[in-house]
């Protein structure tokens, strides 16, 4: 039931992070603690119920989502001129693809905007959630002895070792975003790197 709830939070987009409750539920399984296959079914179905919820959303105010994201009237004039295997398959990818990455619940939204069918939905999304948890349990299982490595090596490093590693982490992260924003802006204002970029204003 857990993992029903890690699954659910992950898709409804909120900050946490179910894959690494997903392998430890592998690595569990490989201990012969778990059941493998119901932990992947909880995991899907929690992904599944929060993707049902922002499929809704997008049925139902589908004017603001188009409104906000004006690009789906031209994917909505591709769907309508695809074959149905077609637009299953270019479907499937998407949601598979969005099970992985940040953000990835505008994709149902964008679905249900799309007046997609119901009951497609539902089955294709049924089907990359179980793929999407299968990857994360299925390593877990597979490296059970490096993951319980890796948890003896942090329980040694103690509290202030590990929020040290962490705070490095995020300062590292927040560095490449600046770095990675002033070369985008670089890029779209070349006058920047003559003046040295302390002159150099975005054009509007």
């Amino acid at each position: 039931m857990f993992l029903f709830v890690v699954g659910f939070a992950e898709q409804s987009g909120l900050p946490f992070p179910g894959a690494p409750w997903l392998l430890a539920a592998g690595a569990l399984a490989a201990s012969g603690r778990f059941s493998l296959i119901t932990a992947v079914c909880w995991a899907a179905a929690g992904c599944l119920a929060a993707d049902a919820i922002w499929f809704h959303l997008g049925h139902r105010g589908k004017s603001r989502v188009f409104r906000v994201f004006p690009h789906l009237h031209a994917v909505r004039s591709r769907l309508q001129r695809a074959k149905l295997t077609g637009s299953i398959l270019h479907g499937a990818r998407m949601l598979t693809v969005a099970k992985f990455l940040p953000f990835g619940s505008v994709v149902p939204l964008h679905a249900g905007a799309l007046e997609v069918g119901s009951l497609r939905f539902l089955l294709v999304d049924a089907f990359t959630s179980v793929i999407y948890a299968a990857v994360y349990a299925f390593l877990g299982f597979a490296f059970h002895k490096q993951l319980e490595q890796v948890v003896a090596f942090l329980r040694k490093l103690g509290a202030v070792s590990l929020l040290l590693i962490v705070v490095l982490a995020g300062i590292y992260i927040v560095h490449w975003l600046l770095k990675r924003r002033r070369k985008t802006v670089t890029d779209t204002n070349p006058e920047c790197t003559k003046t040295g970029g302390s002159l150099c204003v975005p054009c509007s």
